[in-house]
């Protein structure tokens, strides 16, 4: 007997085989000679194990006795894909009774809100094979699939799930049940299941079908077919959200109840900027629609930290149970985190204070009907519409009087963004920092997706920064006062001190910035800028450091300072020396950089406009701003940092040099000095450093290959901000490694934004050599943005004393 193997490639790997094969002049068909079905196996496993699974997936073969004698009808009826053909030999009994080798596992889904007690189950399935042996789930539907039996599998599972709920599961206690999306599609799918759930007497609402990733269908065809499931009153899930073919597409056509996130997403997200973006991605997404969120394969504490502190509700993984045949009525309990791995402090706010119900109006309401309600209501612009208490849309008062349509569902507008009610205050202020566009009214809904009321973005800001802060109006970017009491400040200083002087300072070419490097880094600019002025003026008697808003920035003394010149100066050495870590090299070396217009702007300078009475008494904080205006008019038409000072005629202030701190050397030399210090796996054997340093917020020293040696040492004014952990992970593919194994000189990064503190910082990094001159490891750190102002506060030759 013979087996024919035909390949898509000329392939060289069966000549390590201990195996005699024939084949034809192109090299695409051999042919293996065998006498039995043991002999034909082993040959089938060891071509199995030598050729690459993408080309077995494209190979056909064919069992003859001479297939040259053969009929051409006999010949293509034969021949199958390799993968078909090896699981109907190896797996011969799969072709028999399925049902009798699944097995249905359960894994708990808990709830965070609740303390981590069970909400409900997910229904895994796993083949016994003959000798025992467990196949998971996806190596079973794989198999099944080779075989040309995945919606059998399916079902099978989907029955068995449904008779374990019955018998384990208590009522009103959900099971969540994976369904392929061919089989959702096929017609006499349904019907089945319905009757499963009469005969055992579950609750529809009680199973929750998960559709899960097998092969790319249509969004919107798939979005008809759970529509006439939830019609029946089960509810959707969508499986490994952010991972393979189910995308925000499919999650903005199918109208899930919850969506599952890929363990892929979620594992160390917190330390992955990409991870973190696609995962906040999702969970606004799914905020916008009403679904509720699920995070999948949670093994570590860290992870679960970071998944409460985005305001998820539910999660399953193996930290809380492993799925078992039989449902577990135990998890384990939610970490209880030491200091090191502490959640960000709650505050006492509660969003549903400010939540009003608005005005509703179900879709099915007759336009003329809508109308009278709208007019009934005079002091009402927008109401929501409705669908079975789901809201579906935006009406305006406007569009219902000024179209006709013949249905109310053609008046309205996209939903603006949609929240849930346990959504912490930090993704409600994230969210209003990231969109900064005009403020429409937020929708609040249920875990369940169903209304609930309307919400005042800027109302909301509002009350987020009252309670932030301790007294007066703080900043949300830079913690400087600012609004009301800045201005009522300033008017009465200039009341009470006839001596009151003001500095205003701008940053030149900001837009430009902005539009140039993004609104990232251009708050990276504002936030150094800002650090700079509070290390050289915030805490000295009688001024007050003010942030008007934007790239504005105000200095209110009550008293002449006869150094203002020369502090200023400072401020601005300092400025030019630590904005340079803001720009691009290329731009940096030309001292200018060009935005999209082709207009070219130069690098880091600031205008500073000195208001000191000398032209006229001030009457009030309008009249102070008026005078800045005119004096940094004048220092705008000069190239490069300025100070004007007010008098008869301007005076104008131009720094005499480049002055460079040495705020780099005196971080490393600080870095160095660590290395006194007893490191260990003792997450806080370090934590006296801190005290000496307090600029570092984390430190960590990795081995010569890049793989962290202990783990995070974390300045303790940061726990809960930086994640706990970190030894054995392979840091090898960061900067701060690479650049000091290939120098083995110190490394200082480029200015980011951290996703863990949500601060701008860098990195340093410092070779440790061992006696015989080679890398032993590297010891690395994280420094504020407040720190760089900190440590360059001292520049040499400077007007301070």
């Amino acid at each position: 007997m013979k087996l024919y193997l035909h390949t898509i490639d000329q392939t060289s790997a069966l000549d390590g085989l201990n195996i005699k094969f024939a084949q034809n002049n192109e090299k695409s068909v051999f042919t293996f000679d065998f006498n039995d079905e043991k002999s034909l196996i082993q040959t089938l496993d060891q071509l199995s194990g030598a050729l690459p699974e993408q080309l077995l997936a494209e190979s056909f073969v064919m069992v003859a006795a001479d297939a040259s004698a053969a009929e051409p009808a006999a010949i293509m009826a034969g021949i199958m894909p390799f993968g078909t053909f090896y699981a109907r030999r190896r797996h011969a009994w799969l072709l028999d009774d399925l049902q009798s080798h699944v097995k249905m596992f359960f894994q708990p889904i808990v709830d965070f809100t609740q303390n981590g007690k069970i909400f409900g189950y997910e229904a895994l399935c796993r083949i016994e094979d003959p000798d025992g042996n467990l196949l998971n789930g996806e190596e079973s539907f794989k198999l099944a699939g080779q075989l040309k039996r995945s919606e059998e599998l399916d079902i099978a599972c989907q029955q068995l799930a449904l008779a374990g709920k019955a018998k384990s599961i208590a009522p009103g206690v959900p099971i969540f049940i994976n369904v392929l999306p061919q089989t959702i599609m096929n017609k006499d799918w349904l019907g089945p299941i319905l009757e499963a759930l009469s005969k055992y007497g579950i609750e529809k609402r009680d199973v929750v079908i998960e559709v899960v990733e097998s092969e790319k269908v249509s969004p919107e065809l798939l979005a008809r077919f759970c529509d006439a499931i939830r019609a029946h009153g089960l509810r959707i899930a969508l499986d490994d959200m952010g991972s393979g073919f189910n995308g925000l597409r499919t999650l903005a056509a199918v109208r899930a109840d919850f969506i599952k996130i890929d363990r892929t997403i979620v594992h160390e997200a917190q330390g992955s900027r990409v991870r973190t973006v696609l995962l906040e991605a999702i969970i606004s997404m799914a905020q916008r629609l009403g679904c509720t969120v699920v995070a999948e394969g949670l093994e570590r504490v860290e992870d679960i930290n970071y998944c409460q502190d985005l305001g998820l509700v539910y999660a399953q993984g193996y930290y809380f149970a492993k799925p078992q045949s039989r449902p577990s009525s135990a998890v384990a309990d939610l970490p209880k985190r030491d200091e090191s791995h502490r959640s960000h402090i709650p505050d006492e706010f509660r969003i549903a204070e400010f939540v009003t119900r608005g005005l509703t109006i179900e879709v099915n309401t007759p336009v003329h009907v809508a109308r009278e309600i709208f007019i009934e209501n005079t002091d009402t612009e927008i109401a929501v519409v409705l669908d079975n208490l789901r809201p579906i849309g935006l009406l305006r008062r406007g569009k219902v009087f000024s179209q006709k349509q013949s249905s109310l569902g053609a008046y309205c507008e996209a939903l603006p963004k949609m929240i849930n009610q346990r959504t912490p205050s930090s993704l409600l202020a994230r969210g209003l920092y990231l969109e900064r566009g005009d403020a429409e009214p937020w929708i609040m809904v249920s875990d369940d997706g169903v209304y609930i009321g309307i919400l005042q973005p800027l109302e909301i800001m509002a009350q987020l920064i009252s309670r932030k802060m301790s007294t007066g109006s703080l900043h949300p970017l830079t913690q400087l006062t600012t609004g009301p009491t800045l201005r009522q400040s300033l008017d009465i200083s200039i009341r009470n001190n006839p001596d009151t002087e003001l500095v205003y300072i701008d940053l030149d070419h900001f837009k430009a910035y902005n539009d140039r490097y993004g609104f990232i880094r251009g708050d990276a600019m504002i936030r150094l800028l800002s650090e700079i002025v509070r290390q050289e003026f915030q805490g000295g008697t009688g001024i007050l450091v003010g942030h008007i808003g934007g790239d504005d920035f105000v200095l209110i003394l009550d008293h002449s300072d006869p150094k203002l010149e020369a502090r200023l100066l400072d401020v601005i050495n300092h400025f030019q020396d630590l904005a340079s870590h803001l720009y691009d090299a290329a731009d940096l070396e030309r001292g200018f950089f060009t935005t999209e217009d082709g207009l070219e702007h130069p690098v880091a300078s600031i205008s500073i406009a000195v208001v000191n009475g000398s032209q006229g008494g001030l009457s009030n904080s309008v009249a102070a701003a008026e005078r800045a205006a005119y004096l940094k008019k004048i220092g705008k038409s000069t190239i490069g940092s300025i100070v004007v000072v007010e008098a008869d005629t301007p005076k104008l202030v131009l720094p005499e040099q480049d002055i460079h701190s040495d705020w780099q050397a005196r971080a490393l030399e600080a870095l160095k000095s660590l290395l006194k210090y007893r490191r260990s796996e003792d997450a806080h054997c370090m934590d006296s450093c801190f005290t000496d340093y307090p600029f570092f917020e984390v430190v960590f020293e990795l081995y010569s290959n890049g793989i962290q040696r202990y783990p995070n040492w974390i300045n303790p004014n940061m726990y809960g901000k930086i994640k706990a952990g970190g030894a054995g992970v392979d840091r090898s593919a960061q900067a701060y490694y690479s650049a000091v194994n290939e120098s083995m000189e110190p490394y200082i990064s480029s200015i980011y934004l951290s996703t863990a503190t949500e601060d701008f910082c860098l990195t340093v990094s410092l070779p440790i050599l061992n006696q015989m001159g080679g890398l032993e490891s590297i010891l690395v750190a994280d420094i504020s943005i407040a720190a760089m102002a900190m440590l360059s506060s001292a520049i040499p030759g400077s007007g301070r004393q």
